[in-house]
């Protein structure tokens, strides 16, 4: 499998970083979570670059010619610990407008995403349906010719600024089963639904979101009626796959920046480079994020593919990832010592943000029980 960037991905590759290096250093960044305007003015510029495009192939208006494109993008968001909810939007959403919509509506909905004009943010549950015994938060029932939902979601990730909810509600079946699960895209100010906003422990921002009785009509079914659970499915390893790419961004950087330190920062009249012992800690983050980049990239060529082979390699590769993350981001901060964990610094800021990934969409042992399960029953 050849793991080398295309021509075309090499490109996006450059003009991400070269745009976020101006953009997005660490004093930006803290301005921006205390400025809606800033971040809504920033998310327009990535718009105007044509970033979104990256999450959709050509057939739906966007320029991706392979379903790696979306971590290409998301590599460079984790080297410069961008907010913005190009994954909630652009990759899950964007994936669930794709597979869900047809017709005026998709074109409608997919231009307004890459336009820079619409923010997304799935609402389905703590465990998010990935074949688990959780259930979605939400109930629908019918109300004439379209659905009344209600429910309560504590935490929905960029339910804060998103323009729309795309809500999974139970409307038949048993808690727990797959069958029985019906998206609806339902305008976040409808009649009904309430949002408390509030900022994750990694500065993302998410919503406590309730439903209670949201009238919305037939036409704002994704997908098929109580079919909804498989596009879920499909929508959040596309997710995965893209935030595999962003803690890969976070590793190498982590490594570059703690080799620099360990080179001027001197102990008993030496660098800290000088110390072999700290030279095999070094090698070994390397080596973590050369074994997680590599699973990383095999599960983003893999989400075209047969669905039980993509579910297999992203669950693996979210296992691996996990498990890398942890052991470079721990070994980063212990290597800066007192200074990784200071808030002037971006070491602890990225240290953070990895430990969150770890638990985004399942942990390692969610994966693994995962992918065993799927390769049981293969």
């Amino acid at each position: 499998m050849d793991f080398n960037y295309d021509d075309n991905q090499r490109m996006l590759f450059d003009m991400v970083d070269r745009f976020l290096t101006d953009k997005h250093d660490l004093a930006k960044r803290a301005k921006l979570l205390t400025d809606p305007a800033a971040e809504a003015a920033l998310w327009r510029e990535m718009a105007e670059l044509g970033l979104m495009g990256a999450a959709f192939p050509e057939e739906v208006g966007g320029f991706s010619t392979s379903p790696a494109d979306p971590y290409v993008v998301m590599e460079r968001f984790g080297r410069h610990l961008v907010t913005q909810p190009f994954l909630y939007t652009a990759v899950i959403g964007g994936r669930l407008l794709i597979e869900g919509l047809s017709g005026a509506d998709r074109e409608e909905e997919i231009g307004m995403v890459i336009a820079g004009e619409r923010q997304l943010a799935l609402a389905a549950g703590s465990a998010h349906m990935l074949r688990s015994a959780e259930d979605t938060a939400f109930a629908a029932v019918p109300d004439g010719n379209g659905w009344k939902i209600s429910g309560r979601m504590p935490a929905v990730l960029n339910g804060d600024r998103a323009d729309k909810l795309i809500v999974a509600a139970r409307t038949a079946g048993a808690s727990g089963e797959l069958a029985g699960v019906t998206l609806f895209l339902v305008a976040a100010d409808a009649a009904g639904i309430s949002r408390r906003n509030f900022r994750m422990i990694d500065a993302q921002g998410a919503a406590e979101v309730v439903l209670d009785g949201v009238a919305v009509g037939a036409e704002s079914v994704l997908g098929s009626v109580d079919g909804g659970a498989v596009l879920v499915e499909t929508a959040l390893d596309h997710g995965i796959a893209a935030t595999c790419g962003e803690a890969i961004g976070s590793m190498e950087y982590l490594i570059e920046a703690t080799a620099e330190y360990t080179r001027t920062r001197e102990q008993y009249g030496a660098p800290l480079a000088k110390f072999q012992v700290l030279q095999h800690r070094m090698a070994d983050m390397y080596i973590q994020t050369q074994t997680a980049k590599s699973m990383a990239l095999v599960a983003a060529l893999s989400l075209d593919g047969d669905p039980a082979e993509r579910m297999r390699m992203v669950s693996a590769a979210k296992a691996q990832v996990g498990r890398s993350a942890k052991y470079v981001g721990y070994q980063a901060v212990q290597l800066h010592g007192g200074m990784g964990v200071s808030e002037e610094l971006d070491i602890g800021h990225h240290y953070i943000r990895l430990n969150f990934i770890n638990q985004l969409f399942g942990d390692g042992a969610f994966h693994l029980r995962r992918f065993g399960a799927l390769a049981q029953a293969a």
